[in-house]
């Protein structure tokens, strides 16, 4: 139960709460993994950002993909939440892949 509510914490703060959760709760696998996920989510907002900010300069079209990507965002966002308050392991394919650039696979 305390390591659920670490991990709710770790993601839903995203990089703020990655670092209290690997600060507070450095042994717990769980807590770890969800900090490890947080800090890639983070990284791909940046990322995100940078490329919507490009796609925004295209008129119309630019818009309509700029709305999808950040739907895309809040949608996986969303359903970390509730993957990380029922204790899964959730592998989202893009995160996923930045976490295991951070090493998350070490845990």
């Amino acid at each position: 139960e305390d390591e659920r509510i670490w991990a709710f914490i770790a993601w839903l703060l995203s990089i703020v709460g990655a670092i209290i959760g690997l600060v507070l709760r450095p042994g717990s696998k769980y807590v770890r993994y969800w900090s490890y996920l947080s800090i890639a989510f983070f990284i791909l907002l940046i990322i995100t950002w940078v490329i919507t900010f490009i796609i925004g300069f295209i008129p119309f079209i630019g818009f309509i993909i700029n709305i999808l990507i950040y739907l895309g965002i809040v949608i996986a966002y969303i359903i970390g939440l509730i993957k990380v308050l029922t204790i899964q392991w959730w592998k989202p394919p893009i995160i996923y892949n930045i976490a295991q650039f951070l090493g998350i696979e070490r845990i």
